[in-house]
């Protein structure tokens, strides 16, 4: 069950770059992050009070509080904060690069999962956890391949020099801590309840995009933040549907990380990349299309021996 559930978000926010992507060409990156999580937050309420708090066979709902202790307050805070940083950068990342490249360097954070995971939850790695980590730098390193002829280091160096990319491998090594982080909150609660920390962290986030988003862009004049303000509006349909997946994807999500080892959960949905990468071929008309999907797939791959 874990595994179909992980698929259902992984398939959703796969086109969550492609249509923050529109949405960027006309509106500030903070102010992105914020919109979307925040008028996403009525719909993930409500599938969270449907999927724990009512039954559907005697169409009845109850106000039943799960019980938490101090290490669930702890990680979920920790988490909040983090997942804000990851969202920014993230976000930024994707304003500055293409959608097809930015979204594989996000596959990187199985292999700081399994570090985090092996200081908090004690999983200690094996060889082929170990191997996973290096086939998911092989992947990154294959996103420029082309760039082999000038040199054996080059494409690391191109992919580094691009703008955007230290931006998304740093929103990656924060997103591989806050999975861990929010499994363990998930695990200090009683019972265990994936929808309600989806919740609860998406609700302390906004708080904490809230003041950058609605703060005046720096050495921009009124008229000009306005206008980005306004940008939002330029594309109706991209940013419905982006609310309606950062609303519906949490619930399978987080919903499969409390069912499932975090590892293999947090694996399945890197496969979002190269779902990503078709959508900014088809949708945007990205080049490199083959070597960033190869990259990606390889880069995969690697994430599923870190998972098996």
């Amino acid at each position: 069950m874990s595994t179909l559930l992980a698929l259902v978000a992984t398939i959703l926010t796969s086109f969550l770059p492609i249509l923050n992507k529109h949405l960027l060409r006309d509106a500030r990156p903070a102010l992105v992050a914020w919109v979307v999580n925040a008028a996403s937050l009525p719909i993930l309420a409500a599938g969270t009070l449907l999927l724990t708090q009512c039954s559907l066979s005697t169409v009845s709902c109850t106000g039943q509080l799960p019980h938490v202790d101090a290490v669930f307050v702890v990680a979920l805070l920790v988490s909040v904060v983090l997942n804000w940083a990851a969202t920014l950068l993230s976000t930024i990342a994707l304003s500055k690069a293409d959608a097809s490249l930015a979204s594989p360097l996000l596959t990187f954070n199985p292999a700081f999962t399994l570090l985090i995971a092996w200081f908090l939850l004690r999983e200690v790695p094996g060889v082929r956890q170990s191997l996973g980590v290096a086939v998911v730098v092989f992947g990154a390193y294959l996103l420029e391949v082309k760039e082999a002829r000038t040199g054996l280091l080059a494409p690391l160096r191109v992919l580094l020099r691009r703008p955007g990319t230290l931006l998304a491998i740093g929103a990656s090594a924060l997103w591989g801590t806050t999975t861990v982080l929010e499994k363990l909150s998930i695990d200090h609660m009683t019972p265990p309840n994936g929808p309600t920390v989806a919740l609860l962290g998406t609700f302390l986030m906004v708080l904490l995009l809230t003041p950058g988003a609605l703060r005046p862009a720096h050495q921009e004049g009124s008229a000009t933040h306005e206008d980005k303000r306004k940008g939002l509006l330029a594309h109706p349909r991209a940013l419905v549907f982006a609310v309606l997946i950062a609303g519906i994807a949490p619930l399978f999500g987080f919903t499969a990380i409390a069912l499932g080892l975090v590892g293999y959960v947090t694996t399945l949905f890197k496969l979002s990349a190269v779902l990503t990468i078709l959508w900014a071929r088809v949708f945007l008309g990205e080049g490199q299309f083959r070597e960033r999907l190869l990259g990606a797939s390889v880069m995969i791959v690697g994430g599923l021996l870190v998972a098996a």
